[in-house]
């Protein structure tokens, strides 16, 4: 017999004592779209209330749906009931456990989702309505669906590079985006680094060779851009050329980890037949990757390596 794990019961909205510091968060604008989505869909969002050994019922979860709730004059709802413990900040932490497991997808699924609305018709303002968003919000979403190069969303999908990263990076022309991208990835730049870098790109005066060391070195150039000099002072000791990446073992790691994420994916939905005419280039990949995997691992566990042999 399964087990049953639903907790869903049918509670006097009257009788759930709100919560007033989730109160305080709940936006006006977001309560009015909460009653419109209920009186078209129903309660999408279950509250949760905490039952005390007295009786009594505190919410944990959901404060905007139960305003909205109370608004529209209901009188039942479905609520999920849980034991609530007194004091020691027992409601506080329920609602904080509550609040991490909210689903929020991520800027480039909103990016996809919003491009799908747009194209079969939906309105841009509707949307902004729907959602209580900035026409600049709902057109930076969209610009990650729409404008960012390929092989930059697949470091996205593969978590090398941050979703707000990649909507700056989606700022630059096309051809550029990957090599730039790259770059980023490979230094470890946060994204009020790549934003800079990303408008001094950007910028009508800007010239090449600092468009090219942007791409090859943004660390160098964002010190330039800092002081307000736009000249590549190739002649610098220890400076790098323009294409030239620096040195070092960090960043081809950080460079290795982009191209074995892209080829993952690419191979994951390649069709058997279609492989069978790459197999020379495959086998290759697998014996350099076996040659990698080894290096990689006696580098950390040299003792485990000889035991893996072994078997």
């Amino acid at each position: 017999m399964a087990k049953r794990i639903s907790k869903v019961k049918e509670v006097d909205v009257a009788a759930v004592a709100g919560y007033k510091t989730l109160a305080a968060a709940v936006d006006r604008r977001a309560v009015e779209r909460c009653k419109d989505a209920i009186e078209k869909l129903g309660v999408v969002h279950t509250p949760v209330v905490g039952a005390t050994k007295d009786g009594g019922l505190l919410l944990l979860s959901g404060q905007c749906q139960l305003t909205a709730l109370r608004e529209l004059g209901v009188r039942k709802m479905d609520a999920i009931e849980v034991g609530a413990e007194d004091g020691g900040g027992s409601r506080a932490k329920a609602s904080l456990v509550l609040m991490s497991l909210q689903e929020k997808p991520g800027a480039l699924c909103e990016g996809q989702l919003l491009q799908e609305a747009v194209g079969a018709g939906v309105p841009r303002s509707e949307i902004q309505a729907m959602l209580g968003k900035s026409a600049s919000w709902v057109s930076n979403r969209l610009a990650l669906a729409t404008r960012l190069d390929g092989n930059v969303y697949e470091m996205v999908g593969s978590g090398l590079l941050e979703a707000r990263s990649a909507q700056e990076v989606a700022r630059l022309p096309g051809d550029v985006q990957f090599a730039f991208a790259e770059a980023a990835v490979r230094e470890g730049l946060p994204k009020s680094a790549i934003e800079s870098l990303v408008a001094g790109y950007n910028d009508e005066g800007c010239p090449d060779a600092v468009k090219a060391q942007i791409l090859s070195d943004p660390r160098e150039a964002l010190k330039r851009m800092a002081d307000r000099r736009r000249a590549v002072d190739a002649g610098r000791p220890g400076a790098h050329k323009a294409g030239a990446p620096p040195g070092g073992a960090g960043w081809r790691v950080k460079s290795a980890k982009i191209y074995v994420a892209m080829a993952s994916r690419a191979l994951a939905g390649l069709p058997q037949r279609e492989a069978e005419g790459h197999a020379e280039a495959l086998e290759e990949l697998e014996s350099g990757l076996l040659a990698l995997l080894e290096l990689v691992r006696g580098l950390f566990s040299p003792g485990k390596m000889e035991a893996g042999h072994a078997i």
